[in-house]
């Protein structure tokens, strides 16, 4: 047992008090914050393990958490924006809505993340009953992705989904586009269920029609879920964790220092939710492949991926019911400074004491850097001493 390093920890996770989870279809929806919830898969799909990637390295937020149980009603309306483009490349002038040459289309990566939100939401029990699309390649091409991943899930729905393109749905304002929203507005108030399946409706359309509707800005591969029965009232959203801003409609946002903090608050929630989940898979997409932690003990100080996993590993061998919890978190550029505290009961040696069964808690302080998303560098520091006498010595 490494008793000298686990004098250090790396700190507490941003929760909301409550204890909501509960398994939904091959999926699990989770509270990861006051207002936020989240849906993951955790399990791998039969048959597939020797195929392309099954299980998503994504999961699905969706907000507000008041709106769980509308999410499942089949009377609700998925308004979705097609997924991630390469804004490198421009609709041509005049462009037809077929012609993939001269437009904008989707990125591998943003497949890869349609094809994950498409395993998500059938895997979660959020199965579309039908489907509208757009036109436009980006839009046909969000389809195809997401059938895909359905269709790992719930191959017999996928194959006889009711699927209708319809020109009503397409960009705005564009040749061959819809002239205004009163299609989109109609398709949504008419929805009342299918009359031979469950599930919502999905709709596939573009910013501008989104916006014109609603007055909701949505990122690629966001979805807003509407209520026709309220006058098409938007009750949230869900989308991917990964969903960011776009250079084509959030300049403004890209350049703002309110998104940098609101990603540093992202990163610090989505961290301090994979080390309670003690999953080690999902702590290491929140690190940088060369991450470094200092004020950990061994070899100089300094730690990697590898040495806190093992670390993490033997607090919780000494330490059951281990929870982190933040205080106060600050953020200024690409630095993230969270002070909080952990929680557990002494169950097995720890630092070379015996269990004592008594319930501990100590402060802790972690200054991370952010770097592409991920915590590049982190310095932690924890009250040892405290520890040391809550457990007897």
């Amino acid at each position: 047992m490494k008793a000298p390093y686990l004098s250090l920890i790396l700190a507490y996770a941003v929760t909301s008090g409550s204890a909501l989870a509960q398994d939904a279809g091959e999926g699990r929806i989770e509270q990861i914050s006051r207002h936020i919830g989240e849906m993951s898969m955790q399990m791998d799909i039969p048959g597939r393990a020797t195929e392309a990637r099954s299980a998503p390295r994504e999961t699905l937020r969706f907000e507000p958490l008041q709106m769980l149980d509308d999410l499942f009603r089949d009377d609700i309306v998925l308004l979705m924006r097609h997924g991630p483009t390469d804004w490198s490349k421009r609709d041509a002038v005049g462009v037809a809505a077929t012609d993939c040459v001269n437009q904008r289309i989707m990125t591998e990566e943003g497949r890869e993340r349609m094809r994950d939100m498409g395993i998500l939401l059938a895997g979660n029990g959020l199965m579309p009953s039908q489907i509208v699309v757009s036109e436009w390649c980006r839009n046909q091409q969000t389809l195809a992705s997401l059938l895909e991943g359905m269709a790992l899930i719930e191959p017999d729905a996928v194959e006889t989904m009711p699927i209708q393109t319809d020109p009503g749905v397409n960009l705005l304002l564009s040749l061959q586009g819809a002239p205004d929203a009163t299609r989109l507005e109609t398709i949504v108030s008419s929805w009342d269920g299918h009359a031979g399946r469950g599930g919502p409706l999905l709709i596939i359309s573009h910013y501008t029609n989104i916006e014109e509707m609603t007055q909701f800005r949505v990122f690629e591969g966001e979805t807003l879920v509407l209520d026709p029965d309220r006058n098409n009232l938007v009750l949230g959203y869900v989308r991917l964790r990964s969903a960011a801003p776009d250079v084509g409609h959030f300049a403004d946002s890209l350049a703002s220092p309110l998104l940098r903090e609101d990603d540093g608050l992202d990163m610090v929630e989505r961290y301090y939710a994979a080390l309670n989940s003690d999953d080690p898979d999902r702590l290491r997409t929140m690190l940088a492949e060369d991450w470094v932690g200092y004020g950990l003990g061994g070899q100089g100080g300094q730690i990697d991926a590898d040495g806190l996993q093992a670390l993490l590993e033997d607090y919780r061998a000494g330490m059951t019911d281990l929870h982190f919890e933040a205080e106060s978190v600050y953020v200024a550029d690409d630095v993230v400074t969270v002070i909080g505290h952990a929680t557990g009961r002494h169950t097995g040696e720890m630092l070379g004491i015996a269990a004592t069964g008594r319930d501990v808690r100590f402060q802790a302080i972690a200054v991370h850097r952010i770097e592409n998303d991920r915590i590049a560098e982190s310095w932690i520091t924890s009250d040892r001493v405290e520890l040391l006498k809550q457990i007897g010595r």
